[in-house]
C-alpha cells in the first residue's frame, strides 16, 4: 500500500468534513517562506521612529520602576519633536554598541514585514502586517459560526472519541448566557473558574465567560478556601464557577446558583463580602478589553497576579498562525493545565483557525503511555494530533524509544512541536530522538516567553541537529522588542522582553506608579541570562538566582551544568541543584539504563577530573527519570527532597560521602578464603605499610579540606557540642588518623535525632577552599577518643502516668519531643507534656480510637475514629480543623505522601476501603476498593515512585499509584496480613502474613523474593535497622505470639551488568523468649549500645542489646499491653499505653 492509499484510508471524519476547505487555503510562497526564516530586521534608527510615531508625538516613556535600566524622559520635555529625537539618538547610540565595557548591550529586534518611508519631513513608518478586526475577536461566537460542524473539541477515552463541533459549543454558551444573565452577573467583570481537569464543558465554560465581555481567572484546584478567597481579592474578582464534584468553603463564598454546561453541572458562588480578613481590592482599574487574569508561578521571582488585555494575546494568536500554518485541518493537544497560560494558546490557536482542540481522560503525570496512544493512536479511524506543545520535561517523559519511532517518526500525523517553559533540548539529545530529515517536514521549535508579556514572545524553527544549542529566536509578531541588558557585577547579560502595545497589567509592579499612566515601551525582566553570537542569535545560559556563594565563591549551576553535560553521553541529562541550608552541590543524572555501581563511579570520576575543586558536586545521584511540578517543568523542589535524606545518620553520611565522591572502596575484602588470604599476603609483599579501607586518612581517600568543610557543615547540624564539630574537622584533615577513628568518634559523639541548628563552621584560613591541598592542624589529632564501656546495667524509672479512663490500644504518637498524642477507648484523645504529663489538650470523638495520629505539622494532626470519621485537630488547642466521613472504621495510620499534599486513608468500609484526600482542600482525590476484606495495616510509600503499597486482611498486597489511585500491580498471599509492610531499600519491601511468614518482595512487580517462616502468628509491624557498621546488611525485628522477639539479619544482592533480578536473603541473628505473646511492634533505642523495646500481652516490659538480643532489664505494668510505644531521643523516655487505662512514661 502507497503512502498516499494509507493517508486516504485513514482519513478521519473531521477531514472530510473540511477536506474542500483545507485545499483552498493559500499557502506560503517561497519569498514568504524566506522571509520567515531569515527576517529582514529595521535599524535601530528605524525602530525609534515608529516608537515616536505609535506615542502619538508623545515622549517614549520607559518607566523606570520595573526594575530594570530604561531612560525615562521628563514629561515636561514634549514641546520639541527634534529635542527628543536627539535625546534617544544619544540614547541609541550607547545601546548599538555590543561590546563587554559597555553597561547596558542591547539590540532590537523585530519581524515586521519590510517598510518604506512616505516622506523625510513626516518621518513616518508604516507596517503592512495582518492584524485582527478589533470589533470581531477570535472567540466571539457570531465569528466561530462559520465553523459550523466542523469539530470543535475531541475527547479521547481509550478508543472512543466524543466530538463537539463549533455549532453545538455555541449553542451551549448562548445557553449559558443565558444563566448569567438570569443571575444578574454584570458584563466587564472577572469570572474565575475551578475545574478538575479540561473537559468540553470547561472549554464551553470558558468561551462563555468571554462572550459575556467578561475576563476569566483559572484558579488552582488544590487551594484551600481561605487562599482561594483571598487570591481572587487580590485579582479583583467576585464570581467562582466551581465544576460540580469540587467544592469551596462555606465560610467564604455564597452560592448563587447551579446549572448545566454541555451536560456537566457547575456552580456559582460569590465572595462573602462581609469576610474582612482578606486584603483589599485592586488598587487601580483593569485595563480595558481584558480578556483574562493568570498567576505566575514564580520562576522570575515571588508568584504575582497578571491581567492580561485581548490586545496582549492577540498578535501572539495571529503571529504563531502564520508562522506555524495552522488551519482548520489540525488537532492540537489541549494539555496545558488551566493554571499555566500556554493553555490559552492552544485553546486560541483552535478558535482562531477553526481547528479542534483533543482532550485525553489520562495525564502525561499518570501516565505518560496512555497519553502517547491517546495523542497518536494506532486505529485509523481515530485521527492524530498535529499541534503539539508541551515542557521539555514532560515531553521526555514519553520516553526516546517513543519519541523517535512514533511522535518524531517521519509518519507520524505531528506536523508541529512546541517545546517551552524550560531550556530547550540540545543537539546531543535532538539526535537521540529523531532523523535530521524529519526536520524536512517537521517544525520542532524552541518557543520563548514569559507570563509577564503573555504568553509567547520568541520562536526558533530547528533546521539542522549540527551544533551545541539551539537559539531563543525572533519575535513572533511586530510588536514584541528583545533588549540584552549587561550586569557588570555578576558579568552576565540578562534579557528582558518589551513592547509599546502588548502590556499586562501587573499591580505588585505597575501600582508603584501612584496613579502615572504607563506609555510607551514597557520592558519587563525575564531573570534569564544569555549571550548573544556571532550570527546575532540568543542563547539561553541559566537563571539569574542560580547564581550561588559557595565557601565565598560565585560560582554558575548553569555554567557548571553545561560543563557535565560535555562529559555525558547523547540522551543522558544532568541538572545542578543548590542545598542552601546544607551548603551542598548536588549532581542529579538522569541515565537512558540502569548502571551498576561501578559505572557510577567511574562516570562520577571522570566528571570531577574535570571540575575545578570549587565545582565539584558533594553528591552525585543517578536517577531513570526527573520529576515533574503541576506545570510539567522540572521540580526541582521535589528532586532535592529526593536527593537528601532528611534524618541520616551522621556515620551514613560519611560513608556515602567516601563512597559516592572519593576514591574509596570502603572495607578491605572479607576474610577467610584463601584466594583473599593470598591476595592480602601479596599486597603485604608489594607494599607492606599501605594502608587500605578504613585504614586510610580522609586525605589519603581523596578527600581535601574543601571537602571537610562541607561534611563538617551537613555532620555539624546534628552535634550537639560545637567544639565535636571543629574536633571533626581536625581529625578528618589529620593524615595520622584514620577513617575507623572517625567512625569511632562519630559513633561517641552527641548527636540529636533531627536537624534543630545550623552553626557555621569557621576553619583556619590556611584551610579555606582556595587552598584546597593545604595540609591539616598541627595538632595531629586534637582530640583523644575514650572507648565508652557498655553500661553494667540498666534500669527504667517511672516518670509519670495518665488516666485515660479506659484501655489504651493505640500506639503512641510523638512530634519532634514536644508533645505526645494517644487515643482511647473512653474516645478521648489528649495531646500531652512529654516532660510532666500535663495535658495541652484533650478532644472527645464521637466513638473510641485505635488509630495512631498522623502529624501535618506542629499545629495539624490528622486521627481516624471508629464511627468511619477522618479528624483533623490542632494537638496544642484541641480545635478541630475539619472532619471528613470515610464510611467505616479506621485502624490504620493515615499516611501523608512525602510532598505532604495528599493523606491516603485505609479503613474498613464496604464500598471503598482506601481513599485519597488532598490536605489542603480535603476534597477526595480517588477512592479504590482493594481486595474484598478490610484493612488493618497502615500503608507504606515507595521512595520517589509516587506509590503506596496497601496491604489488607484477605491477603492482597496491592502497589496502587499515588497520583490517580490506578492500581500499578497486585498480589495475593494465603492468609491475612494484620503487619504494617516495611521498606527494605529502594527495590525491596517487606510483608508479614499473619500466619508467621515474612516475605521479601520486589517493589517493581510485588514478586516474592525471600521468606522466613516464624513459629508463631504476627501481628507486630517491622522494623528495619541498617547499621553503618555492617556493610551490605539490614535487620529486622519483630515480635510474634509465639513470644519472642525475633532478628534477622537480612542482605540483598543489587542488579549488576546483564543481570535484572534483586536476590535477597534472611538468615536468624536471634529470638529471645519475652515470656509472653507479643501483639506490639519493638521500638528501637539508640543508645550506646542500641536497644530494642518490646512489651508483651500480660504488661511485661522488656529492653534488649540490639547486637545479641541479651536482655538487659525488665519489668511488668497492672495491665495487657497491646499498644505500640514510641520513644523521644532527646529525654530518653518511652511512652507505653496499657489496657489498665494508664499511659506511662518511663525513662533511664
Amino acid at each position: 500500500m502507497s503512502k498516499k492509499d494509507m493517508e486516504d484510508e485513514s482519513c478521519s471524519p473531521r477531514d472530510a468534513e473540511i477536506q474542500q476547505m483545507f485545499v483552498i487555503k493559500t499557502e506560503l510562497n517561497d519569498d514568504e517562506e524566506e522571509e520567515s526564516i531569515l527576517p529582514d530586521f529595521p535599524t535601530v534608527t528605524e525602530y525609534v521612529k515608529m516608537e515616536i510615531k505609535s506615542e502619538a508625538d508623545e515622549l517614549l516613556d520607559i518607566e523606570p520602576h520595573l526594575g530594570i535600566c530604561e531612560t525615562e524622559l521628563d514629561d515636561d520635555d514634549d514641546d520639541k519633536e527634534e529635542d527628543i529625537k536627539m535625546e534617544i539618538k544619544s540614547e541609541t547610540e550607547e545601546l548599538i554598541e555590543f561590546v563587554g565595557m559597555s553597561e547596558t548591550e542591547t539590540f532590537v529586534v523585530s519581524t515586521a514585514p519590510k517598510v518604506k518611508v512616505k516622506s523625510e519631513t513626516e518621518g513616518l513608518l508604516k507596517t503592512e502586517s495582518p492584524c485582527l478586526d478589533e470589533s470581531v475577536k477570535l472567540y466571539d461566537i457570531r465569528r466561530l459560526e462559520k465553523y459550523g460542524d466542523v469539530s470543535f473539541v475531541i475527547k479521547r477515552i481509550d478508543a472512543l472519541d466524543v466530538s463537539v463541533s463549533y455549532s453545538k459549543a455555541i449553542s451551549s454558551v448562548e445557553k449559558m448566557l443565558e444563566q448569567l444573565r438570569r443571575n444578574n452577573i454584570p458584563t466587564g467583570i472577572g469570572i474565575a473558574f475551578r475545574i478538575f481537569n479540561h473537559t468540553p464543558s470547561s472549554c464551553i465554560l470558558i468561551l462563555g465567560i468571554l462572550n459575556h465581555k467578561c475576563h476569566f481567572f483559572a484558579t488552582d484546584k488544590f487551594m484551600a478556601s481561605k487562599d482561594l478567597h483571598e487570591q481572587m481579592s487580590r485579582a479583583g474578582i467576585e464570581y467562582l464557577l466551581v465544576s460540580g464534584h469540587m467544592t469551596v468553603g462555606e465560610s467564604f463564598f455564597e452560592r448563587l446558583d447551579k446549572f448545566l454546561i454541555y451536560n456537566e453541572e457547575y456552580k456559582l458562588f460569590k465572595l462573602k463580602a462581609n469576610y474582612t480578613d482578606g486584603p483589599p481590592m485592586l488598587a487601580r482599574t483593569l485595563p480595558d478589553n481584558m480578556c483574562y487574569t493568570i498567576t505566575t508561578t514564580g520562576t522570575t521571582g515571588q508568584p504575582k497576579v497578571i491581567h492580561v488585555p485581548y490586545e496582549c494575546i492577540s498578535p501572539n494568536i495571529v503571529g504563531l498562525s502564520e508562522k506555524l500554518n495552522v488551519s482548520m485541518a489540525d488537532i492540537i493537544y489541549l494539555g496545558t493545565p488551566c493554571t499555566f497560560d500556554p493553555f490559552v494558546v492552544e485553546l486560541f490557536l483552535a478558535l482562531q483557525n477553526g481547528a479542534a482542540v483533543l482532550i485525553c481522560h489520562h495525564t502525561m503525570r499518570e501516565s505518560p503511555s496512555k497519553v502517547l496512544n491517546a495523542l497518536f493512536p494506532n486505529s485509523v479511524t481515530s485521527a492524530g494530533i498535529t499541534v503539539l506543545q508541551m515542557t521539555p520535561s514532560l515531553f521526555r517523559q514519553f520516553g526516546t524509544s517513543a519519541i523517535r519511532n512514533r511522535i518524531l517518526n517521519s509518519s507520524s500525523t505531528l506536523r508541529v512541536l512546541l517545546l517551552g517553559g524550560e531550556p530547550f533540548p540540545n543537539c546531543g539529545e535532538l539526535v537521540t530522538w529523531m532523523d535530521p530529515r524529519v526536520l524536512l517536514h517537521k517544525r520542532v521549535c524552541n518557543i520563548y516567553g514569559i507570563t509577564e508579556i503573555s504568553c509567547w514572545s520568541l520562536l526558533h524553527i530547528v533546521r539542522s541537529l549540527q551544533g551545541s544549542h539551539i537559539p531563543l529566536g525572533t519575535p513572533i509578531d511586530d510588536q514584541t522588542v528583545v533588549k540584552i541588558q549587561q550586569s557588570k557585577q555578576l558579568n552576565t547579560a540578562e534579557l528582558l522582553l518589551g513592547s509599546a502595545s502588548r502590556r499586562t497589567y501587573i499591580p505588585e509592579l505597575d501600582d508603584r506608579m501612584e496613579g502615572k499612566r504607563i506609555k510607551g515601551m514597557v520592558f519587563r525582566a525575564t531573570g534569564d541570562l544569555v549571550c548573544r553570537t556571532q550570527a546575532n542569535s540568543i542563547i539561553y545560559q541559566d537563571r539569574s538566582n542560580d547564581v550561588v556563594k559557595r565557601a565565598g565563591i560565585r560560582i554558575s549551576l548553569g555554567f557548571i551544568t553545561r560543563k557535565i553535560e560535555k562529559c555525558l553521553p547523547s540522551g543522558e541529562l544532568v541538572t545542578c541543584l543548590w542545598q542552601e541550608q546544607f551548603q551542598k552541590l548536588i549532581c542529579c543524572i538522569r541515565t537512558l539504563e540502569l548502571k551498576t555501581k561501578v559505572q557510577q563511579r567511574a562516570q562520577t570520576f571522570d566528571i570531577l577530573s574535570k571540575l575545578l575543586i570549587c565545582e565539584q558536586p558533594d553528591r552525585f545521584i543517578y536517577l531513570q527519570h526527573f520529576p515533574c511540578n503541576t506545570h510539567g517543568k522540572l521540580d526541582k523542589e521535589l528532586l532535592l527532597k529526593e536527593c537528601i535524606p532528611l534524618a541520616q545518620p551522621a556515620q551514613e553520611i560519611l560513608k556515602s560521602f567516601l563512597h559516592d565522591r572519593l576514591e574509596w572502596l570502603g572495607e578491605p575484602p572479607k576474610r577467610g578464603t584463601k584466594l583473599a588470604k593470598m591476595q592480602r599476603l601479596e599486597k603485604q609483599k608489594q607494599s607492606p605499610t599501605r594502608p587500605e579501607g578504613y585504614e586510610l586518612s580522609f586525605r589519603q581517600a581523596g578527600g581535601t579540606s574543601f571537602h571537610a568543610i562541607t561534611l563538617c557543615r551537613e555532620i555539624g547540624l546534628r552535634m550537639c557540642i560545637d567544639d565535636e564539630q571543629r574536633h571533626l574537622f581536625e581529625i578528618l584533615l589529620d593524615e595520622n588518623v584514620p577513617l575507623k577513628t572517625v567512625f569511632g568518634f562519630l559513633d561517641t559523639a552527641k548527636l540529636v535525632a533531627n536537624n534543630t541548628k545550623l552553626k557555621p563552621l569557621e576553619p583556619p584560613l590556611e584551610n579555606a577552599p582556595g587552598n584546597a591541598e593545604s595540609s591539616g592542624s598541627g595538632n595531629r589529632c586534637g582530640l583523644v577518643i575514650k572507648r565508652i564501656q557498655q553500661p553494667a546495667n540498666i534500669r527504667f524509672q517511672l516518670h509519670w502516668k495518665v488516666n485515660f479512663n479506659k484501655c489504651i490500644d493505640s500506639p503512641v504518637a510523638e512530634y519532634e519531643g514536644r508533645y505526645v498524642c494517644v487515643g482511647a477507648h473512653s474516645k478521648l484523645l489528649r495531646t500531652l507534656d512529654p516532660r510532666s504529663g500535663l495535658e495541652l489538650s484533650a478532644i472527645k470523638l464521637p466513638d473510641r480510637i485505635e488509630c495512631k495520629v498522623t502529624f501535618l505539622s506542629l499545629e495539624l494532626a490528622v486521627v481516624g475514629c471508629y464511627d468511619g470519621g477522618l479528624y483533623a485537630f490542632n494537638p496544642l488547642t484541641g480545635d478541630i480543623a475539619w472532619h471528613v466521613s470515610i464510611g467505616g472504621m479506621i485502624k490504620a495510620q493515615p499516611l501523608l505522601s512525602a510532598d505532604a499534599s495528599r493523606i491516603v486513608v485505609c479503613s474498613y468500609a464496604e464500598d471503598y476501603n482506601v481513599i485519597c484526600i488532598s490536605s489542603t482542600t480535603q476534597e477526595v482525590l480517588w477512592c479504590l476498593k482493594v481486595g474484598e476484606k478490610p484493612i488493618f495495616a497502615s500503608p507504606i510509600e515507595l521512595p520517589y515512585a509516587q506509590s503506596v503499597i496497601i496491604s489488607t486482611l484477605d491477603g492482597r498486597y496491592t502497589r496502587v499509584s499515588l497520583a490517580d489511585g490506578s492500581v500499578q500491580w497486585a498480589q495475593k498471599c494465603k492468609e491475612p496480613i494484620f503487619s504494617t509492610p516495611a521498606m527494605l531499600d529502594s527495590n525491596v519491601f517487606l510483608l508479614a502474613e499473619v500466619a508467621g511468614e515474612i516475605h521479601a518482595c520486589h517493589t517493581g512487580n510485588g514478586r516474592i523474593l525471600a521468606t522466613f517462616k516464624a513459629d508463631g502468628n504476627i501481628f507486630s509491624s517491622l522494623v528495619v535497622k541498617s547499621p553503618p557498621t555492617y556493610m551490605g546488611q539490614s535487620f529486622v525485628i519483630f515480635g510474634c505470639i509465639d513470644r519472642h522477639i525475633y532478628c534477622l539479619r537480612t542482605r540483598t544482592t543489587q542488579p549488576i551488568l546483564g543481570q535484572l533480578s534483586v536476590s535477597v536473603s534472611f538468615d536468624l541473628h536471634w529470638k529471645i523468649d519475652a515470656g509472653a505473646p507479643i501483639y506490639t511492634t519493638p521500638t528501637l533505642i539508640n543508645n550506646q549500645p542500641t536497644l530494642v523495646w518490646s512489651s508483651t500481652t500480660d504488661g511485661r516490659v522488656v529492653l534488649m542489646n540490639f547486637n545479641n538480643g541479651e536482655i538487659r532489664w525488665s519489668d511488668k505494668l497492672p495491665g495487657e499491653i497491646f499498644s505500640t510505644s514510641c520513644y523521644i531521643e532527646s529525654l530518653k523516655r518511652v511512652y507505653v499505653g496499657c489496657r489498665n487505662n494508664y499511659l506511662y512514661c518511663m525513662g533511664v
